[in-house]
């Protein structure tokens, strides 16, 4: 299986508290994916994540394929970082570890993502069109978190 890594890094204008905050509660996943993602949670939105907690949504990540997603929050460090992974849903294999550094001009909020395609050398095909679908997903993220924060 070829594990896949994505990094990104964004600084916002905010105190690490306010950005955790907003970080911690999962229905704020919701705001931070592109509404052309059609993201839909698949039972009530949670206000607090915690290690252990499953969060089940569907998603639509082109047009006419909608997924189903549960993810488990693995690990979390009050105001420092948060883990989620994949249990069921598209990829192989998906690892998502959320960082949060205090800064002087706000928080850095950094992200690394590890991830797998389904189907071999098949599902190896469409990692360029996976990885420019995660570059917009951060893109979106990004942009909408300095809204957010400004």
């Amino acid at each position: 299986m070829k594990i896949y890594h994505m990094n990104n890094s964004l600084i916002v204008n905010a105190p690490i508290e306010e950005v955790w905050g907003f970080f911690s509660n999962p229905g704020n996943l919701a705001v931070l994916t592109p509404p052309k993602l059609k993201f839909k949670f698949m039972q009530e939105s949670p206000s607090r994540m915690f290690p252990g907690q499953r969060i089940t949504y569907c998603l639509s990540p082109f047009p006419g394929f909608r997924t189903r997603w549960e993810g488990e929050i693995t690990e979390v460090i009050e105001l420092e970082r948060f883990i989620d992974e994949q249990r069921k849903g598209p990829f192989a294999y998906w690892r998502h570890k959320h960082l949060f550094y205090e800064k002087a001009i706000g928080t850095e909020v950094r992200d690394h993502l590890n991830y797998a395609l389904p189907l071999g050398m098949i599902g190896s095909a469409f990692q360029p069109f996976v990885q420019r679908k995660m570059t917009e997903m951060f893109t979106y993220r990004n942009e909408k978190l300095k809204e957010i924060f400004s």
